[in-house]
């Protein structure tokens, strides 16, 4: 039997602690998935910094993720 692969959306909260979905999800295999929305990126109040610092943000969820499942 396959193990049970969980999709976990990671909108706002970027981090691998105290995450409800993650924590439940670790039962099986969790694909972890993250989708930049366009309609947000077009807001007046959204800038390049922000970007900047989501995408580190990523980067550093990636790393904790790859730890996690060593």
């Amino acid at each position: 039997m396959l193990p049970a692969v969980h999709l976990v959306w990671f909108k706002r909260d970027l981090r691998t602690f105290d995450h409800a979905p993650l924590l439940h999800a670790a039962a099986g295999l969790v694909l972890p998935i993250y989708l930049a929305e366009p309609e947000y990126w077009q807001e007046p109040d959204t800038s390049a910094r922000q970007w900047r610092f989501i995408r580190q943000s990523l980067d550093e969820l990636a790393a904790e993720l790859t730890a996690l499942a060593a």
